[in-house]
């Protein structure tokens, strides 16, 4: 694959990715540096299930390009937000899904546009009316329902519409709610502590884990090696 590395994208997922669990998801200085500093010179856009307002307590002074939040579903670019599904979801489908939940007795959050469950991982049988309406996504031991064809690879899709960028992406994630992530990547990076399945789908596993990991590929890249090291057909 010819890749033109002066013209690149990295989307990066954020828990587990950029930030780890041991210190609660909080981001270390050392990373939103070397972010901040990658993104002056190529676009990088955090791509996370989160909410805004988690990240704004999560990732304080973190500085990238976009912000493509609760699954891809929204985008937050240039002081501006787009919304990534139908009214239809704000007014049918998300009340019909919270009248399953409520029955499920389903512990759950609702974000702007999706809704979070706690522990339904492994219990995925138990929500399948829910796809009549939405869509589900695991991420480890939790699930997330998103407005039918939304997910994180559709944000980052149309974040390149958005910006008019022509250039190739480099997705770097860690669990399955990064399969979509991947999906759309033309060079697809799995931190050190991913789950085995991404590993065997990536192009390339970081030595380091976490955001040490991702660091790991930014600094290649600001170097001008990482386009030496990557083989890809």
């Amino acid at each position: 694959m010819d890749i033109d590395w002066n013209e690149i994208l990295v989307a990066s997922d954020y828990d587990r990715t950029l930030a780890n669990e041991e210190s609660n998801f909080v981001i270390s200085p050392i990373v939103v540096q070397k972010v901040n500093e990658f993104s002056k010179k190529y676009k990088f856009v955090v791509v996370s299930g989160r909410e805004k307002k988690f990240m704004d307590k999560l990732a304080v002074g973190l500085r990238p390009t976009a912000w493509i939040l609760e699954n891809g579903s929204l985008i937050f670019f240039d002081n501006k937000e787009f919304v990534l599904c139908e009214k239809s979801w704000f007014e049918r489908d998300r009340e019909k899904i919270i009248e399953i939940l409520d029955n499920l007795k389903a512990k759950y959050s609702i974000g702007r546009v999706i809704i979070y469950i706690d522990g339904y991982g492994s219990k995925l049988d138990m929500l399948r009316d829910i796809e009549k309406y939405g869509r589900i996504e695991v991420n480890r031991n939790d699930a997330m329902i998103l407005p039918k064809g939304v997910d994180k690879g559709v944000g980052v899709l149309k974040f390149k519409e958005l910006t008019g960028f022509k250039g190739k992406i480099i997705a770097v994630g860690d669990s399955e709610n990064d399969y979509a992530l991947f999906r759309i990547a033309d060079i697809k990076v799995a931190v050190a502590n991913a789950i085995p399945q991404i590993k065997e789908i990536a192009d390339i596993v970081t030595e380091k884990p976490n955001g040490l990991g991702v660091v790991e590929i930014l600094d290649k890249i600001l170097s001008g090696n990482f386009g030496k090291e990557v083989d890809i057909h």
